[in-house]
Parts: structure tokens; sequence; C-alpha cells
């Protein structure tokens, strides 16, 4: 058996979907070398993304960083390539295809969240009119749906009428062997490198508007007015969109001096930088999954999220939860996350570590896999 796996998003540094392809992928390749695997690619990879003997590179061009190159690439060099290689089955892990492939081959799809639906004012209207059309079509044409929450499950019954009976929920998975608290970390060193020696609150990931950056700077503002402790603002990841509203919003705050953006890290710096944190703040208006707040869950880190969309389910009973629309109910979570004794910190961490347990990758490779042998049965 043959099954192609879209492993675009394995670039040099690794995101959301990229790390996902990375852990599933690297996983299918490794514990079932009885089937050929063709990982698909838009440019050359990187030698630390061949998985194993069963893989096969295939670079399928234009490198697809634009919805016109996206279409492009599943219309003309999908289709070429499954004449070529003829393949039994495609995985799509970024959970979009069209009509032509999905008319060809039988695809299981992994939907990670449906953003653009529920929220398309944060999108330029062309990658919005994209996602919708991509979608309607993962949703029409491929045989088993897997979801990696609750939340985006009820999404896909609701705004695109999916069939319940081929959906499929597996979380995305959290490697506590990595995440993980480190008692031996020296925590004065991190904060002199990225906080200017003082306590931080951390955000991770894109700088987005539907991260909700805007409204954490009013809260910051908000908070520091109840709370004199020395502290900054942390927020690490790539600037995508409205980057001018964001810099408005920092001329209008009293404490942006203490606001610090810093580019991606590596997983080490990463793991170090949730460590040492005071508090991780994850504020945003929409996730699929979430997975800072699983990974600074894993760490024994607070963790202040939003009460919408699938971040209960992640955080569980462990983090503090605040309405992202509010900047005062931001500030009052962190606040509360900040002031809380030691026996309660102590207390959450541990009930966060056992909720974070559920989301392991192992777990999301089996739906995964039972998925392609049904649809291959």
């Amino acid at each position: 058996m043959r099954i192609a796996v879209d492993s675009r998003f394995l670039l040099p540094h690794l995101e959301g979907f990229g790390r996902f392809t990375k852990e599933v992928a690297s996983r299918l390749v490794r514990e079932h070398p009885e089937v050929e695997w063709d990982l698909l690619f838009d440019r050359k990879p990187l030698p630390r993304y061949h998985f194993g003997p069963a893989q096969h590179t295939v670079i399928l061009p234009p490198p697809t960083r634009h919805w016109t190159l996206y279409e492009v690439w599943w219309r003309l060099s999908v289709p070429i390539y499954l004449r070529w290689r003829k393949p039994d089955i495609l995985f799509s892990t970024y959970g979009l295809l069209t009509r032509e492939v999905g008319r060809k081959i039988p695809v299981v799809a992994f939907i990670h969240d449906v953003a653009f639906a529920r929220h398309p004012e944060f999108l330029p209207k062309g990658w919005q009119a994209y996602y919708m059309r991509a979608m309607k079509s993962t949703i029409r044409y491929s045989k088993i749906l897997i979801v990696n929450s609750h939340s985006v499950r009820q999404d896909i019954l609701e705004l695109f009428g999916a069939e319940e009976a081929r959906i499929r929920i597996a979380y995305q998975g959290c490697d506590m062997s990595f995440f993980r608290p480190l008692p031996e970390l020296n925590k004065s060193e991190v904060l002199n490198q990225y906080s200017e020696g003082c306590p931080y609150l951390f955000y991770i990931g894109s700088i987005h508007p539907r991260k909700n950056p805007k409204r954490l700077l009013q809260a910051y503002d908000r908070l520091r007015e109840r709370y004199k402790e020395p502290l900054r603002l942390l927020l690490v990841g790539r600037f995508m969109f409205d980057k001018g509203q964001l810099s408005d919003s920092l001329r209008e705050m009293r404490y942006a001096s203490e606001v610090i953006f810093h580019p991606p890290v590596s997983d080490w710096e990463l793991l170090k930088l949730y460590n040492a944190a005071a508090v991780v703040v994850y504020p945003s208006l929409y996730e699929g999954f979430g997975i800072p707040v699983a990974e600074a869950l894993g760490c024994g880190v607070p963790v202040v999220t939003s009460r919408i969309s699938s971040l209960p389910e992640v955080g569980g009973e462990a983090a503090f939860y605040a309405n992202p629309y509010d900047p005062e109910s931001i500030a009052e979570a962190i606040y509360q996350a900040l002031t809380q004794s030691p026996e309660e910190r102590a207390l959450r961490a541990q009930i966060g570590r056992m909720h974070v347990e559920r989301f392991s990758w192992q777990e999301t490779l089996r739906v995964v896999w039972n998925s392609l042998i049904e649809v291959a049965s």
C-alpha cells in the first residue's frame, strides 16, 4: 500500500501545522515500514525530514506560500503526481484539498480549525475565499474527517454540514517528556536574556489579530495600574498582518516600555521561556486546539486563556479563564494567576500536568492510522 502525505509545512522553522506533520509523519514512517510513504513537498526539504527507509520524498513545485499557488499545487501538481505514483490514499495533514483531487483518490483529512469561517474579518478576502472553497471540497470529498477538538467538530457540523459519522476526534499531542518542569533551570539567566532581568508574562505564537494581541496590550496596562511589582510582557513569534494597528495600540499604552517583542526561538529556548515565566498568557479569540496552553501546563506554569472555542478543553481545571473581548477580564485573570499562593500554584501545576497527559502523540497517531486503514479496507 502507498500513502501520500501532504508535508509542505515541514519547513526550517516549524510552527503549528509543521510540528503536527513532523510528529505524525515521522511516527507513521517508523512504525509502519510495511507501507510506502510518499511525503509530498513543494520544495527540497531539509535532510532531517527524512524519517526512514519506507519514506519516498516527492517534490512537487511550485512553492506554496500564497493561496493562488495553493490552487496551482492542488489542481495541477498533485493530479500529475497521482497519475504518476498512483497512491492508494492521501492524508491531508493541512485539512484542505480540491474537488479534482478528492474525486481521484480516497482522502483522510485532519482539520485543525475553521478560523476563516468563524472570523473572516481577520483574513484578506482572497485567502478567506480560498479557504472556504477548499474546506467545502474537503468536507464533501474526504472519506474521513479528523478534528483536533470537540469544538472543531461542532464547527464543521454547524458551519459546513459535515456528516457526523465521518468525523473522528484526535487531540493534538503534547510531548510531556520534553515540555516538563525544569527545577534545575537558572531563571535569572533567562530573565536577564529575555526580559531585562524582570519577571514576565509570556505569550508564544504568531502576532495576529485572531490571537488578540491588541486586547492583551490593553489588559497589561490595566494590570499594571494594580500590580506594582517589577514585570514585563514578552511576546515571542512572527508578525502576521495588521502590524500597523498594533503599533497604534503600543503608542496608546502607559506601560509600552515594558512590552518586549522577540522573534521565534528554538525548542530548547522555548522550554526555558515557559519554565521561567511568571504566567503564560494566551487570550486568543479562536483556536482549534491551542497548543501553547498544553505546553505551558506540561511545564507546570500558570496559564491565562480564553473561555471560548477549544481552549477550555485544553486548559481543563488548571487554567485561569477570561473573556477575551474584555481587557479588564483578561487583566483580572492575570492578576489572580500572579497572586495565587504557593500552595495553589503547586496544586494547579499538578492538575495541569495530569490533564495534559491525555494529549499524547501516540493517541493522535492511533486515530490517524486507524482512519487510514478504515479507508483502505
